[in-house]
């Protein structure tokens, strides 16, 4: 990490840079979605389409984008056969208009039920039923304009469990997982050509967890189920152990599957702290982070890099204003869309 250390040290007096370790001039010429050789994304939501420097911000540097919110289940599942598609539509019809691929996030996640289903008590072959319709309407829809689904989400706890208290497949079924596994398959009918992905967050860290992902991922290949790829989320902060995250991504590679860092954004107010301050040398150790998950991902085989999402464009559309605290400045550009230290770190971090 010397070598970066020096040359953002230079930047950071160069440029002059006092605005929450933003920059103006970045020393290399290439844009993320151009230096890398697989996909870089964004979170995007529809309600900032208005703004032109996001929208520029985006086309610029991402090549592939997911809904934050649009396309989960409880915006676009209304009823019982009823669907709401205007907001899913605007995400894929924006992407369409800038030769932007899509991956679909998500089909399946314990918090986004509505509230009309939860409320059903349907025995297990309705609540089947009923999503599986859910599933082929959506994906039907969507085929060929999304490239990859994100087909199960967060079923694990850290410990390796499976989450019980706010997720009604795990109420409804004994086997679980027989159910995901069949979702799985759900979706290959409509659309064989997608991706498909099973997301959690911790998956690199969490050794327990990732090693009940696995136990799944087994299982799966063994029954023919059609699982391509592991998502990790990467919501990790500059002190998460870098030795944990080398040493995950390499175990996930074990797998055979694809792999996509689906969610990134790196927490520098670790104390959630009222004075904190994003200063020159806290924009450096992020930046050194971003660095090097980009370098971990990179030593995995060139057939299992899917790609590497940001969860969001700016730092005052970060989920983590509102979720963790609002002196955060989680992502890549600054609250004004200019390139902070962290831009160039990732940058530096993806092979030519």
């Amino acid at each position: 990490m010397r070598k970066i250390l020096i040359l953002l040290s230079t930047l950071v007096v160069a440029c002059g840079s006092d605005e929450k370790g933003g920059s103006n001039v970045l020393p290399e010429s290439k844009v993320l979605k151009d230096k890398a050789k697989y996909a870089i994304g964004a979170a995007i939501k529809s309600s900032l389409f208005s703004e032109s420097a996001y929208t520029s911000a985006l086309t610029t540097h991402f090549s592939q984008v997911t809904a934050e919110w649009e396309m989960k289940m409880e915006p676009i599942w209304a009823g019982h056969n009823q669907y709401k598609w205007d907001g899913a539509d605007k995400i894929i019809n924006f992407a369409s208009a800038n030769d932007l691929k899509v991956h679909g996030h998500t089909l399946l996640w314990h918090r986004s039920w509505p509230q009309w289903f939860k409320s059903a008590k349907y025995d297990s072959a309705a609540f089947e039923s009923a999503v599986k319709q859910y599933i082929q309407a959506t994906t039907l829809r969507y085929k060929g304009k999304v490239v990859s689904w994100d087909v199960a989400n967060e079923i694990f706890n850290d410990n390796g469990t499976l989450r019980s208290t706010d997720c009604p497949v795990f109420a409804t079924f004994k086997d679980p997982i027989g159910f995901y596994g069949r979702c799985f398959r759900y979706v290959n009918e409509m659309d064989p050509d997608a991706i498909l992905f099973y997301n959690d967050y911790n998956v690199v860290t969490a050794s327990n967890k990732r090693a009940a992902i696995k136990r799944m991922i087994t299982r799966f290949q063994k029954e023919g189920v059609p699982i391509q790829g592991i998502g990790d989320q990467f919501h990790y902060k500059v002190t998460t152990d870098k030795n944990a995250i080398k040493t995950g991504l390499a175990d996930l590679g074990s797998t055979g599957l694809m792999v996509h860092i689906s969610e990134l954004d790196i927490v520098v107010n670790t104390a959630q702290s009222e004075g904190y301050e994003f200063s020159g040398n806290e924009a450096i150790k992020q930046a050194e982070m971003y660095q090097y998950i980009a370098e971990s991902f990179e030593s995995l085989p060139a057939a299992q890099k899917f790609g590497i999402s940001l969860w969001g464009v700016s730092d005052k559309d970060s989920w983590l204003r509102s979720d963790w605290h609002h002196k955060e400045y989680p992502l890549l550009f600054d609250d004004y869309y200019k390139e902070k230290q962290a831009y160039k770190g990732l940058l530096s971090g993806i092979k030519q």
